[in-house]
């Protein structure tokens, strides 16, 4: 898609309440020390702020998103959460780009060591292409920490752009073969699971919330998953 396309594809989908389904970051906390590590679509900071505080003040934190209202409030919030995390110096930067065009932030071949990704994938306007744009991000040998939604058969199409347009990213899943063929595409070894949980399409964003969901008759099961993978 060209930069006209992703505009026109983002332009108003801020999904206010950040996106459906819970947000758990499953993280490997003892190895993010140290480590230059890309939040991508950071929303309005707070996961940014969370790898941050494991990264130290040695590692450093981008947050990008293609909202710039939340960049500029993950911005706002920024100091107050390096100095809440006992750090000596902020460790956090954030800036305006789609998934898809990384570079738009200044993010260079092979500069990053971490790359996290929470409950958006499904959403975006090319996810094939976004994963192949953090994989080139990342240097050999880094790492991806991608929590995403898999379904457990093929979707009707229908239905998952229906989802897509609410900001469900539950309802919105692909199937584990897909999700899969975009990570070897992009350059990712197998990924290990480290966490998984079946979710329904209306699970909300927080415990509690519920999501909209978009009408349909498919009977699919979904499942919560954090993936690690590696690129090669």
């Amino acid at each position: 898609m060209d930069a006209d396309e992703l505009r026109d594809f983002y332009e108003g989908r801020q999904f206010e309440y950040g996106f459906a389904s819970m947000c758990k970051m499953v993280l490997p906390d003892d190895e993010l020390a140290g480590r230059r590590i890309l939040d991508v679509c950071c929303r309005r900071g707070r996961g940014a702020y969370r790898l941050g505080e494991l990264a130290g003040d040695e590692g450093s934190v981008l947050g990008v998103d293609w909202s710039p209202a939340y960049v500029e409030e993950a911005r706002a919030g920024a100091e107050r959460a390096w100095r809440k995390g006992g750090l000596s110096r902020s460790n956090l930067a954030f800036a305006v780009a789609y998934p898809e065009d990384l570079a738009a932030a200044g993010v260079e071949d092979g500069s990053m060591d971490v790359a996290y990704v929470n409950s958006v994938v499904t959403l975006l306007a090319d996810p094939a292409a976004a994963l192949a744009e953090i994989g080139r991000a990342l240097r050999p040998g880094g790492l991806l920490i991608l929590e995403t939604v898999l379904a457990d058969r093929p979707r009707d199409e229908a239905v998952v752009e229906a989802a897509r347009a609410l900001g469900n990213s539950v309802q919105a899943a692909r199937t584990e073969a897909e999700t899969l063929a975009w990570l070897a595409s992009a350059g990712f070894s197998a990924p290990e699971v480290v966490a998984e949980e079946p979710v329904e399409a209306s699970r909300g964003y927080r415990e509690g919330a519920t999501a909209p969901t978009a009408p349909g008759d498919e009977d699919v099961r979904f499942r919560a998953v954090a993936l690690n993978a590696h690129k090669k």
